[in-house]
């Protein structure tokens, strides 16, 4: 008779002994099974601070706040869109000099992304962020299709009168050889052909944006619905002089210098400055960070000067909202939008100095003591080599980013003089806030265990990779974020610490195998 046995806690271990119990032709008084641990949920994505309202300029509150309610969807969208819209709008027409005694000075474009699944309403919500801006794209093309026909109907009547002229010197010609006729011949002073300007692009080349800048020196957004386009097409082969083009834009400050065969020689901008808005989704911004983070071409810090990215969590409460837009918000939003466009930097109190370049506003008293103690912090923090360097590159680009929201929220609000400590301290704790969604995205290269982890056990979820496995089996399958010995390894350790997996070895006479046996949440 068999008193008592101790059965392995694998759900093929528990069967296989069952089985015999079955058929045994002896008696089982006692069966005392010991269980391993049911599996643990995976380590979740670092958590983000929730978005406040106040982090935005007052009178953008209202407004994001009715998209969101009316969208269902993170009001951090929104706040994203809306900024760097402003930021567009504002451009190089003034910019900001965050020390008192020193001529750097930090032009407000800004660069943001929207992180969220198929289906989180990103496009949606830009599309009706960035009405404001729109708008003032479509009264342009209003004004100058207007210019365009005057201009048109001008420039046949001079050529029509360029013919008579010819006629009328050709007659005065064969009347007498030695008529005076120059004054006929000579061209009246053509006008200059109407400019559109531009605020907005969706899909044009890096040549094409140069073009557009030459004639829109104050800066131009480029939308991108799927922002993923662009950075891969970047990240191609043949297009390193786009992606330089980008780089330099990003500061808005640097001029550029075309000389092409096709295009011409000395096309010259006076500055590149471009503000980029767009979604992505996490599973493709995923595997962007890890080739971004990884060193090569990807590495030159592009990802990093998206510093207004965002990637909440999606509530899963929703209910129906059936409303019009709030009409006074959206009003207040246009005549911001429309003040900034036509912003006169003498009538704000920016400075100019003697090499012309951009006016510019300075931190009161107040505003300047407070950022010296915010950047000593953040230069200390950099230096200190206790960040991952995808962090540390982000965080740098901070020095550009916490002066450009403190000057957007100083000309929302206050308007005139040097810009206030109220605006800087919204600029702090919207960069703190910004910073633990940073921290988020950049997961995917601190702890690219977890994501691998989570790839390996949809795999064998979906019955494409089979238990028992060997760890070779995984990387020589290629997927993303298991590519690879190392991180096929790293993902594998941390499903056994989390007990989704049995580790097992294999005597084999030399150098044993090991298998890892899949644990099912069932079991």
């Amino acid at each position: 008779m068999i008193n008592a046995v101790a059965v392995e806690a694998t759900p093929e271990a528990q069967a296989a002994f069952r089985a015999a119990a079955k058929s045994s032709s002896r008696p089982l008084s006692k069966v005392i099974e010991v269980k391993i641990p049911k599996p643990d949920p995976l380590p979740a994505l670092p958590g983000v601070a929730p978005f406040d309202y106040a982090y935005l300029p007052d009178a953008l509150r209202d407004y994001v706040r009715d998209i969101s309610e009316r969208m269902q969807c993170p009001p951090d969208f929104g706040a994203v869109g809306g900024i760097v819209m402003l930021s567009t709008i504002i451009g190089r027409k003034v910019g900001i000099r965050p020390m008192r005694n020193n001529d750097w000075t930090v032009i407000p474009n800004l660069w943001g992304a929207i992180v969220g699944h198929s289906g989180a309403l990103k496009s949606p919500t830009l599309k009706d962020t960035l009405s404001p801006i729109k708008k003032l794209q479509a009264r342009a093309f209003e004004s100058f299709n207007a210019a365009k026909s005057e201009y048109d109907a001008k420039a046949e009547l001079a050529q029509l009168q360029k013919s008579v002229n010819k006629t009328r010197a050709r007659a005065s010609l064969r009347k007498g050889g030695e008529a005076d006729v120059s004054a006929l011949l000579q061209s009246s002073q053509a006008e200059d052909a109407p400019i559109l300007k531009r605020y907005i692009t969706n899909n044009a080349s890096y040549e094409a944006l140069g073009e557009l800048l030459i004639e829109n020196p104050n800066g131009l957004l480029v939308e991108a619905d799927e922002l993923v386009g662009l950075l891969k097409q970047l990240d191609a082969s043949g297009q390193e002089v786009a992606r330089s083009f980008y780089l330099t834009a990003a500061d808005g400050d640097a001029p550029y210098t075309f000389d092409r065969i096709m295009r011409g020689k000395g096309l010259h901008i006076e500055a590149l400055c471009l503000s980029i808005i767009g979604g992505i989704q996490p599973g493709v911004l995923a595997e962007y960070v890890r080739q971004a983070t990884a060193g090569g071409a990807g590495a030159d810090g592009l990802l990093q000067r998206f510093g207004l990215i965002v990637y909440p969590d999606i509530s899963p409460k929703w209910k129906e909202v059936d409303r019009y837009p709030n009409s006074s918000a959206r009003e207040t939003v246009n005549m911001i939008a429309e003040r900034l466009d036509s912003l006169n930097p003498a009538e704000i109190g920016a400075e100019e100095d003697l090499y012309g370049n951009v006016p510019f506003l300075r931190f009161d008293r107040e505003a300047q003591v407070l950022f010296s103690e915010w950047r000593s912090t953040l230069e200390h923090r950099l230096r200190s080599g206790e960040e991952h360097p995808a962090i540390v590159s982000h965080l740098s680009k901070y020095r550009k980013l916490i002066p450009s929201l403190a000057l957007i929220n100083h000309l929302c609000d206050t308007r005139h003089g040097p810009v206030t400590e109220a605006s800087l301290l919204r600029a702090i704790a919207f960069g703190e806030y910004l910073e633990s969604h940073a921290k988020r995205i950049y997961s995917y290269a601190t702890r690219p265990d977890i994501d691998a982890a989570k790839t390996l056990l949809r795999r064998l979820q979906t019955g494409k990779l089979d238990s028992p496995f060997k760890a070779r089996e995984v990387s020589q399958k290629g997927w993303a974020g298991l590519e690879n010995p190392s991180k096929t390894q790293a993902a594998i350790n941390l499903l056994l610490e989390y007990h989704h997996l049995r580790e097992e070895e294999l005597e084999t006479g030399g150098r044993p195998t090991t298998l890892y046996h899949w644990i099912r949440e069932e079991a």
